[in-house]
């Protein structure tokens, strides 16, 4: 038994929430605005949004200190950050937990689902809209970076994401956080924008086809 699960078989739910909560926060990051892989916030508010309201700040010192599978990177009278230092030893503890089939075994929709969310380069998508939330102004070129985020997309990413979240919620947990995290980034940065324009849909043509006819195949 690895060090992941016997933190889990020690403090058991509660372990396995604070787990959990640290991958869906170094997931949903994804090298965006940050100093480490997850914040004590990061945690927090991911048990707050599952109902639970207990401190983790005692489990989070355990996980750095007797078990070595996180490490601290920041620390502040407001902040602490932590980067993981064994991510797939974490993955496998909470999977185990939660007695997940291997991914093969996914029903076949939730398959395809997330075959089609990484296509669309979600990744990349986070980081452009992290590096876009920085700037004071955005010059015509990143303007036009984002409107072909927000019209060719979200769309899809929205499709994906009431879909996910009505069938698949657990099973695809982590990409439901990131599309929600690509989601509400999207609508910060548009705000503004629109004091000098608003953004104006592109020509449908190419992969900016409608998204319900191309993500669904329906």
């Amino acid at each position: 038994m690895g060090p992941a699960e016997e933190f889990i078989a020690k403090y058991e739910e509660k372990g396995y929430m604070v787990l959990k909560a640290i991958l869906v926060a170094a997931r949903t990051r994804l090298g965006g605005p940050g100093l480490g892989d997850f914040s004590y916030k990061d945690v927090k508010r991911y048990l707050e949004k599952n109902g639970y309201n207990y401190n983790p700040s005692l489990l989070l010192s355990k996980l750095e200190r007797e078990y070595g599978l996180i490490e601290t990177t920041y620390k502040s009278g407001g902040q602490h950050w932590w980067k993981i230092l064994d991510m797939e030893a974490i993955e496998d503890a909470v999977a185990s937990y939660e007695g997940v089939e291997p991914e093969e075994k996914l029903p076949p929709r939730a398959r395809l689902l997330k075959i089609q969310f990484y296509s669309l380069d979600p990744e990349r998508i986070l980081d452009l809209l992290n590096r876009l939330s920085k700037r004071r102004r955005l010059s015509e070129h990143e303007r036009r970076l984002l409107k072909r985020i927000v019209f060719e997309d979200l769309p899809r990413l929205v499709d994906f994401l009431e879909e996910a979240s009505s069938s698949y919620p657990e099973d695809l947990e982590a990409e439901i956080e990131m599309a929600e995290a690509i989601l509400g980034l999207a609508e910060k940065l548009v705000s503004p924008v629109r004091g000098a324009g608003r953004l104006e849909e592109p020509p449908l043509h190419g992969i900016a086809q409608p998204v319900k006819h191309r993500l669904k195949g329906r």
